[in-house]
């Protein structure tokens, strides 16, 4: 008998401490139980902890992008600006001594880069060199040995060819901007 008495005083007294461990004592109506909203807390501490430490490793990948692309960005304006120069004039060979020379420089970054489409600059500037002038061009149509409407012909086709070019290096700069904003 004893021992029914014992095992009762002992259920009693310790179960409102089991209960409140196990979070037992919470209302069926919401979370009440420290221990939840403990564990609530913490879970959305660590997934804005996560999020936020995600988003740094992001943010830092394109800044090193944005530094590696950087000087063909630059590069690109600088064939722009060499591309209103000359189209400020009718372009024979001698004039086009920069222009091979950023021609050169953009390949090297078709190499670096080949998923960016630097090959349709590259193409457009040789598409342009194609259409240069003869050499005394002048002097070929005053003594007519060279017909004024090819001169003509070939200046137009320069002006669209330079405008490709710049339309080209738009839309490499664009994806530029893409992948690094």
């Amino acid at each position: 008998m004893m021992h029914c008495a014992a095992s009762t005083l002992v259920k009693t007294a310790y179960r409102p401490r089991i209960r409140v461990m196990l979070g037992n004592n919470a209302s069926q109506d919401g979370f009440d139980s420290t221990w939840t909203w403990t564990a609530v807390v913490g879970l959305v501490t660590l997934l804005a902890t996560v999020y936020f430490s995600v988003d740094q490793v992001r943010k830092r990948k394109r800044a090193a992008e944005a530094k590696r692309l950087q000087p063909d960005y630059e590069l690109l304006d600088e064939v722009v600006v060499e591309a209103g120069t000359l189209e400020a004039r009718a372009a024979q060979k001698a004039d086009l001594v920069e222009l091979n020379k950023l021609c050169s420089r953009v390949k090297q970054a078709e190499r670096r880069f080949p998923d960016l489409p630097f090959g349709k600059v590259v193409a457009h500037i040789d598409k342009y060199q194609k259409t240069v002038l003869p050499d005394g061009f002048a002097k070929k149509v005053a003594g007519k040995q060279v017909a004024l409407g090819d001169v003509l012909e070939l200046s137009r086709q320069q002006g669209v060819a330079l405008a490709l070019i710049r339309e080209a290096c738009d839309r490499v700069q664009m994806e530029i901007d893409k992948r690094t904003q």
